[in-house]
């Protein structure tokens, strides 16, 4: 059976705030995800994360797993853990991006963590943003 998941947390120092930080995230992901035939959509905004992910019950148990206990998170919050019937993403490990310009249309001074879950879905699904696989 395939679930879906989606989560916020918070991101501890410069974490998602720069290029190199979000490169070996998305590297690890990429190799992590494949390997456990997990897909998933990310996302940095201010010190947070969000992310969607995809797969089987036992993967994703271990993708929240590892996130638990990884320093560079805190504050985990799930917000949707449930059976689907199909996949909504393809990719194992993709980020969404937000402009500076999109953050303010999209977010009007918001949170990732202020979105209600199918907003963050929305969002994670990269309609209206910029993404990068």
């Amino acid at each position: 059976m395939l679930y879906r998941v989606v989560f916020v947390s918070e991101m501890i120092g410069a974490t998602g705030r720069d290029v190199q930080s979000v490169a070996e995230i998305l590297g690890v992901s990429e190799r992590n995800n494949r390997r456990d035939e997990i897909s998933s959509a990310m996302m940095f905004h201010e010190g947070e994360a969000a992310q969607m992910a995809e797969g089987a019950r036992g993967d994703l148990d271990r993708l929240l797993a590892r996130l638990s206990r990884d320093p560079r998170h805190r504050n985990i919050r799930i917000l949707e853990d449930r059976p689907v019937m199909q996949r909504r993403m393809r990719d194992s490990a993709r980020l969404c991006a937000l402009t500076d310009i999109q953050a303010r249309d999209i977010l009007y001074g918001r949170r990732l963590s202020d979105l209600s879950c199918a907003g963050l879905e929305k969002l994670l699904s990269c309609e209206h943003v910029k993404m990068a696989a």
